[in-house]
């Protein structure tokens, strides 16, 4: 081989490693390695921009192993977002396919979309719901009878009647968490001078409950009664959160006895600094000392 074809051989060399060099790194990262990275998104974010960035990425999005956790996390403007909340759930609990096993939805939550997510979701684990007020009364009824694997409910600012309580106790017998946080909207008014009245969910949670690890009852209006009925019929429960529960009176023989019990206890009157959605969450301006005055 003469000099002329050495360096022409030599130059050919040099531009395939300068090929190699110029490929970024992160294309040799495998579709396991990217998913484990998306997957930290919120839906909103997967559906609306990181599918869209390439068809590899669209691939992966795709696919039921990413659907297993759907966080439906969003500020609640609703009247602002240039895409509807509940069609990008219906997709995601679709492309799930039966392997959605926690998901958490805020604001926009109805009984049609619980039905839905009922129906396609057998293997749910945990449901969080956050801001639906009434919206979900009576489809919470149903969807929890399809859900015999739930073992986590939180509800915030969302409403559960004693027949939801109930239908809690008869289909889903391995609930070890339920979370009821009304710390915005406690009850007041002659309505609630009834006794029985106020206990009604503390009540219908020691009947038919009893599996319960964690119970956070946070602004419920039960009294003594309600307390003890929930510590005689929970003998698993060692995390218990009354904050706001503005009707209880905490003597010495019933802390006595809650200590015996319950490893994680907030007292009505702990502070709520740093639980989302509170009041002070919300930026309100007034103490917790000026909520219960207001009420």
């Amino acid at each position: 081989m003469n000099r002329k074809e050495k360096r022409k051989e030599k130059g050919k060399g040099k531009n395939k490693n300068a090929s190699v060099v110029k490929k970024p790194p992160w294309m040799e990262l495998s579709e396991g390695i990217w998913g484990n990275i998306l997957q930290r998104l919120g839906a909103v974010e997967i559906l609306e921009t990181a599918q869209r960035v390439c068809t590899t990425w669209r691939r992966i999005c795709k696919e039921p192993s990413m659907w297993r956790v759907i966080n439906m996390r969003n500020d609640g403007d609703l009247s602002e977002m240039d895409y509807d909340l509940e069609e990008m759930c219906l997709l995601a609990v679709d492309r799930s396919r039966g392997e959605l096993v926690d998901i958490n939805l805020e604001y926009f939550a109805t009984g049609k979309l619980l039905g839905h997510i009922a129906e396609r979701s057998g293997k749910l684990k945990r449901l969080s719901i956050a801001c639906c007020y009434g919206m979900v009364c009576d489809g919470l009824v149903e969807a929890v009878q399809k859900l015999p694997l739930l073992e986590e409910l939180s509800l915030t600012h969302t409403t559960i009647t004693t027949e939801g309580i109930e239908a809690l106790g008869r289909s889903c017998p391995g609930l070890k968490s339920f979370e009821l946080n009304n710390s915005l909207y406690m009850g007041s008014g002659d309505y609630f001078d009834n006794e029985d009245v106020r206990n009604e969910e503390a009540l219908a949670i020691a009947k038919n409950l009893p599996t319960l690890h964690h119970l956070q009852l946070i602004g419920n209006n039960m009294t003594n009664k309600g307390l003890e009925a929930i510590l005689d019929s929970c003998p698993h429960l060692v995390s218990l959160d009354l904050r706001l529960c503005k009707y209880l009176s905490l003597n010495g023989v019933l802390i006595s006895r809650i200590s015996r019990q319950i490893k994680d206890l907030k007292h009505p009157d702990d502070s709520l600094a740093g639980l989302e959605f509170s009041y002070q969450a919300c930026g309100d301006e007034y103490d917790e000392d000026q909520m219960y005055d207001d009420y």
